[in-house]
């Protein structure tokens, strides 16, 4: 069993059109939920798994 896509668009396909300010304030969020999940779970004894 893979877990790949069927299906991988590439970047430029999914982004076509956005407006640059747009993907810039998208790419700040991700970094920003990475940086909370990496606090949460530093050691990863507090995740629950799921």
């Amino acid at each position: 069993m893979s877990w790949s896509w069927e299906y991988l668009p590439s970047q430029e396909y999914v982004t076509e059109g956005a407006p640059q300010d747009f993907l810039t304030a998208v790419a700040g969020k991700a970094e920003e939920l990475v940086r909370a999940a990496e606090a949460l779970y530093l050691d990863g004894t507090t995740s629950s798994g799921r």
